[in-house]
């Protein structure tokens, strides 16, 4: 099982503290150093996590419900790990296909996987936050209907398909990606999923190479993974696919150093590192194949100290 780590580029992520530009290339290098598979980028560019607590299925203190939240770029910010590194993938969780258009967003992600020398993971999603999409004009209504056109499109570009689309929301006439680099295929296409609804788990089958599971802000048990495991291969089934086709990925909290009282109702994995890589291990025994960690502490200390539990797994 492949380890990463969520890159702290939102404010207050670093241990409290906002990273800046360079803390960020540093966490990424250091991340590198340590034997860490992958570090990811999420896509945000500023949001209001209490007014969308409902649509996301969290609960937020009432005393954060005037906490901002804002992000470096997610694409600017993995152009940058990829050149400030050499070996550690680079994944995006996820690119919101409704902030860009999609044969864009398809050149993008070939481009930077190019640069990287084919390190990166292309995940994608429909979007989260409504009030991001408000603050920066974005239409929030059929954002699952513009998702699965933009999957139309981006899709067979990735794979060098040459692409003529006319839908409700996109259209594209003749799109292609010239240059290509060295993946035939391109970068393997992850989609992240964070509620039960069937129309995304269809996607998920007739699309993804990979699937995302974010635990973080809800149950990280592995217990509590197995019934979203489930749902998931049963729409493989349903849409005709085989579910061992589809790589398993999930992103759970991780707490190191404390047990985190604050997340305590997430139930992170914490512990002493024997008991963190017992959980850790469960994980795996269940099929997943990358688990990324958003971890607390997010900086340094964090890091290294992750990476010694690591060494106890099975």
């Amino acid at each position: 099982m492949k380890f990463g780590l969520c890159l702290p580029h939102e404010t207050q992520h670093m241990a409290g503290e906002t990273a800046s530009a360079q803390d960020v290339i540093r966490l990424a290098q250091l991340a590198e150093q340590l034997g860490y598979d992958s570090v990811w980028v999420v896509d945000h560019f500023c949001y209001r996590p209490y007014d969308d607590q409902e649509e996301l299925g969290i609960t937020v203190p009432e005393e954060n419900k005037d906490l901002v939240i804002g992000a470096w770029e997610c694409w600017t910010t993995a152009s940058a790990i990829a050149m400030a590194t050499e070996r550690v993938e680079i994944g995006t969780l996820v690119a919101n296909t409704g902030y860009r258009n999609p044969a864009l967003l398809a050149r993008m992600a070939e481009t930077v996987d190019a640069f990287s020398n084919g390190r990166l993971i292309f995940g994608v999603g429909g979007g989260d936050f409504p009030s991001e999409h408000v603050m920066f004009g974005y239409p929030w209504e059929r954002r699952i209907g513009r998702f699965e056109e933009a999957l139309k499109i981006i899709k067979p570009m990735m794979q060098g398909q040459t692409v003529t689309f006319e839908g409700e929301h996109y259209t594209v006439k003749e799109a292609r990606l010239l240059p290509r680099g060295n993946r035939p295929d391109g970068a393997p296409l992850l989609i992240g999923v964070l509620g039960k609804g069937p129309r995304m788990k269809r996607l998920v089958a007739q699309y993804a190479d990979q699937w995302n599971c974010w635990l973080a802000f809800r149950d990280n048990r592995p217990e509590a993974y197995v019934p979203y495991r489930d749902a998931m291969f049963a729409a493989c089934e349903k849409h005709g696919r085989d579910p061992a086709s589809l790589a398993l990925n999930v992103t759970a909290r991780v707490c190191v150093l404390d047990d985190c009282p604050q997340f305590a109702s997430t139930n992170p994995i914490t512990g002493s590192p024997q008991q963190i890589a017992d959980q850790l291990n469960k994980f795996s025994e269940l099929g997943v194949s990358h688990m990324n960690t958003f971890l607390s502490p997010n900086n340094e200390r964090g890091y290294e100290a992750l990476a010694s539990a690591l060494e106890l797994l099975d």
